[in-house]
């Protein structure tokens, strides 16, 4: 099988979508042969950066040629793959397969006037990606039912392909230096995440202000962008606040294993790779009973409704109080996240990828 695959992308997504598309370049031809690849980016050969990160993947992708993106139009491989959401320039020689993970910029949040205006375009774009393509895999049951909500395609190309995290193990990475900076020596809950209303973090900064106003006093790490999200926590008493910014992929699985829980209140998540990544580090999460997020993370943490403070509050002080809870949860936390497979994802990959071209032979 050869796939055409749209690899514009790749390096600038460094996590997320990107981690989803470099493992399945290393994994499905392991688990067919024959699988070969074309990667079509910016004006093709010229793309050092995209041949530098090829050849850590090792095995067939290395050897993958790369081509213009504007090629991808004429490509006559077995499939052409999107796996960016959407479609463009629109294959018409080929099937075309593309991955949905989510359809969060077409959800109304953000009301501001040039957030309507990009939803509108991004419904045009989604509309085109389920109307050209012969295969739509989707990340997740959820996101598969919100693509049939908003979009409305013939669901008999609709496949649900889960994620996985086997790439994101456990690290010997000291980050004691990362927490002495931070000021944090004993326990501590971690969250990851841009300030983005669907992340819900003030609901969290909410929880944390009633377990400091209560005596509890542990700290709160916060990965990820800064300036934005540190400000959402300034309202009074924020001292349980430390921003930790971007860490490296070694600094934040070792994180996710230190911490006393990862919390993730986000409202709206097409996968939600964090809490799967926390739990294949061993990690304990609380997490919202919301989205896609029950599938994942299964009987494996504690749920609570993504707007409920005091059911958050009631879960952080249950977690805190309880150490037969906190083992418990470790043992889960693992046996869940072995349930995710790249090798799994991958099988269903081809699976979708053979359902688009026995479509494409049939129109």
């Amino acid at each position: 099988m050869h796939v055409a695959v749209d690899a514009s992308r790749l390096v600038q997504e460094k996590r997320g979508m990107g981690r989803y598309v470099r493992n399945l370049l290393r994994e499905l031809p392991l688990v067919r042969d024959g699988v070969s690849f074309t990667m079509h980016a910016g004006k093709g050969e010229e793309n050092s950066d995209l041949r530098a990160l090829l050849t850590t993947l090792g095995g067939t992708a290395a050897r993958a040629p790369i081509r213009a993106t504007a090629e991808l139009a004429i490509s006559t491989a077995d499939v052409v793959w999107y796996p960016w959401n959407f479609v463009s320039p629109v294959a018409t020689r080929a099937p075309i397969a593309v991955t949905i993970h989510d359809i969060v910029p077409m959800i109304q949040l953000d009301h501001r006037w040039w957030k309507v205006w990009k939803r509108a375009k991004y419904r045009r774009r989604y509309t085109n990606a389920v109307q050209t393509s012969h295969a739509i895999l989707a990340d997740s049951a959820f996101t598969a039912q919100e693509i049939k909500r908003l979009l409305n395609p013939d669901m008999t190309k609709v496949h649900e392909v889960l994620l996985a995290s086997d790439d994101f193990a456990p690290t010997v990475v000291d980050v004691q230096p990362l927490l002495d900076r931070l000021n944090v020596s004993g326990p501590f809950f971690m969250a990851v995440g841009a300030h983005e209303a669907r992340k819900n973090l003030p609901v969290l900064f909410e929880a944390m202000r009633v377990l400091a106003s209560r005596g509890i006093a542990i700290p709160l790490v916060l990965c990820g962008p800064g300036a934005r999200l540190s400000k959402v926590g300034r309202h009074g008493d924020d001292r349980w606040l430390r921003h930790a910014g971007f860490v490296s992929d070694q600094e934040l699985a070792a994180l996710y294993s230190r911490a006393t829980a990862l919390v993730f209140p986000s409202l709206y998540e097409g996968f939600g790779l964090p809490p799967l990544e926390a739990m294949q580090c061993g990690g304990r999460v609380v997490c919202a009973d919301a989205s896609s997020l029950p599938q994942v993370v299964g009987n494996a943490a504690l749920l609570f409704p993504p707007t409920d403070v005091n059911a958050l509050v009631g879960q952080l002080t249950r977690l805190l109080s309880d150490t037969a809870l906190q083992a418990e949860l470790t043992q889960r936390s693992v046996a869940q996240a072995a349930r995710f497979t790249w090798r799994a994802t991958a099988l269903n990959t081809l699976a979708a990828f053979d359902a688009a071209m026995a479509r494409f032979r049939t129109r």
